[in-house]
């Protein structure tokens, strides 16, 4: 009797076991996601992003959700694993329309001070994506990720969004990011962001800026150091410039932070529903 009840206990425990553990596979992700590789007087930054729109699939707006972690192996020639990176503070941020995702974005980079005598191009790079309980992975080489000079980029990079939209109000953002810093850049006034909402023509019919008195100071375009970040908002009551409530239909917001000597502008799309 003692050992028929070990051989049951045994079995409770090896189906237990086999109910509670994760199924992990190795597949390709669904989704490919855009990384690129930045190399800087000998720091290396490694950025990942994977972002869905509106007219994109249900699926692809899941899979972000479902993401967990994402890790990073440095690939010898020989494909042994030189170093491991784990994107650690993944961001996830989107818009909403009525309580529809409308965009969402994951995105995360991590920095790494190469070793001495350390030749990058001779490496591959192979990245790991964690969800849904699977893992997910490719490997790229470097000429696939890396970017060219710094200078070729924005010294800021802009993600607009839009968060509690109703039928009188919303609020319009963009989430700013420093790449590089600029010597002798400034926003001259006390306007430090404007929005402009522009119907199919291509016409303004609202301006936080409208009937607005600037004055004349000088302040810091937001973030100053590389890496930060930082929110810009601004809320709208619903109407054009002139006080009228807005129409319902489709509008393209145009988003600038006024900078000298060059301003910093991306827009997206309004769908306007009274």
């Amino acid at each position: 009797m003692p050992k028929l009840i070990s051989t049951l206990i045994m079995s409770a425990l090896m189906i237990y076991g086999c109910s509670t553990t994760k199924i992990i596979d190795k597949n390709p992700p669904p989704y490919s996601p855009d990384v690129n590789l930045i190399v800087n007087s000998g720091n290396a930054v490694f950025n990942f992003s994977l972002k869905a729109v509106q007219q994109e699939s249900q699926d692809k707006f899941d899979f972000i959700n479902s993401i967990t972690s994402v890790k990073l192996e440095i690939l010898t020639p020989e494909d042994t694993v030189f170093h491991t990176f784990e994107f650690s503070q993944l961001d996830i941020k989107g818009t909403t329309e009525k309580e529809k995702q409308t965009s969402l974005t994951v995105s995360g980079s991590v920095s790494w001070m190469l070793p001495l005598k350390f030749n990058l191009e001779d490496m591959k790079f192979r990245y790991k994506i964690f969800a849904n309980n699977k893992f997910y992975d490719f490997t790229k080489t470097y000429k696939d990720i890396y970017t060219e000079a710094e200078e070729n980029m924005p010294a800021i990079t802009l993600e607009p969004f839009i968060e509690n939209q109703t039928y009188t109000s919303a609020v319009f953002g963009v989430i700013a990011k420093r790449i590089k810093t600029v010597e002798n850049e400034y926003i001259p006034t006390s306007e430090i962001f404007r929005v402009d909402i522009l119907n199919q023509k291509g016409h303004i019919v609202w301006s936080s800026g409208y009937g607005q008195n600037f004055l004349q100071v000088v302040n810091p375009v937001l973030p100053v150091s590389k890496g930060e970040t930082h929110k810009y908002t601004i809320e709208w009551n619903g109407k054009t410039s002139n006080q009228i409530p807005l129409i319902a239909g489709e509008y393209t917001l145009k988003m600038t932070i006024p900078a000298k000597p060059m301003p910093y502008t991306t827009s997206m799309r309004l769908n306007w529903n009274q």
